[in-house]
């Protein structure tokens, strides 16, 4: 009974949820396997304010495993950042789209509300066809990027503002603020050079995604996303810590000898 209950705690600790809080001083935080989800929106755009709060959920909800992207276009959010972005995006697919228009992993999956379903299929084809990543880090020094220097593609960091506010007399379909509006990037090459678009000062709810990806658009080799925000970590890997606590508890049970009753008959 002692060695159930021992483990029933370690069961309990091993699948708490945990959280994560970054400073403005942190790493290294190296790139993972996390999928990239743009979104083309804006401040006026109904079917964007109404899947907005779905979106928060699922970057939440999601941890480690996404990294979601407003890039806000044709509104008061839009910024060189933005514009540079989608060029970027344009290099492999010059279509204009409306809003909302998603892109995962750097291609072009869904438009319109009802968009999400698909979304989540092309998440679940690129977690399990995605490759692991090169070993590389950013870290946040007083608030400043130490971004490493590719040896091929380019890397690519997006300063992203939580619960920004909308300003007064805009054309706003929505709540008065929007989440992971996108409002800073720099892009370095392989020789180290960076180019800078946009606000690279964090602001009071943030967070930042680093992308490893071709010079010439596509599906990035790596993604990884900080922030100073609270979020769940990974359930992946709290599933596979139930799955296996589970297996070693059973195992447990089965083997453990059992004491004969006092009251048993003696043969």
């Amino acid at each position: 009974m002692r060695q159930l209950t021992v483990t029933l705690v370690l069961v309990l600790c091993l699948t708490s949820t945990t959280s994560a809080l970054v400073e403005e001083n942190s790493g290294p935080h190296w790139l993972k396997r996390t999928i990239l989800v743009e979104e083309r929106t804006a401040i006026w755009c109904p079917s964007c304010a109404e899947i907005d709060p779905e979106l928060e959920i699922v970057a939440k909800s999601h941890g480690a495993r996404t990294a979601i992207i407003g890039l806000h276009v044709d509104d008061e959010f839009e910024n060189n950042a933005s514009l540079a972005r989608i060029q970027y995006q344009m290099q492999i697919d010059s279509e204009q789209y409306g809003t909302p228009t998603f892109f995962v992993d750097g291609v072009k999956t869904a438009e319109g509300y009802d968009a999400w379903s698909e979304v989540q299929k092309r998440i679940l084809t690129q977690e399990n066809s995605r490759e692991s990543p090169e070993d590389m880090a950013l870290e946040i020094i007083d608030g400043s990027f130490e971004i490493p220097t590719p040896e091929y593609g380019q890397i690519t960091v997006m300063v992203l503002e939580h619960d920004k506010l909308v300003p007064e007399g805009a054309d706003n379909s929505g709540e008065d603020t929007r989440d992971r509006v996108l409002i800073g990037m720099i892009v370095r090459d392989i020789s180290g050079n960076n180019t800078h678009y946009g606000d690279l000062s964090l602001p009071e709810s943030w967070s930042v995604v680093m992308i490893h990806e071709p010079v010439e658009g596509g599906v990035p080799y790596g993604v990884v996303e900080i922030s100073n925000l609270e979020y769940d970590d990974d359930k992946d890997n709290q599933l596979m810590i139930i799955v296996f606590t589970s297996i070693f508890l059973g195992a447990l049970l089965v083997f453990s000898p059992t004491k004969k009753s006092l009251n048993s008959e003696e043969e």
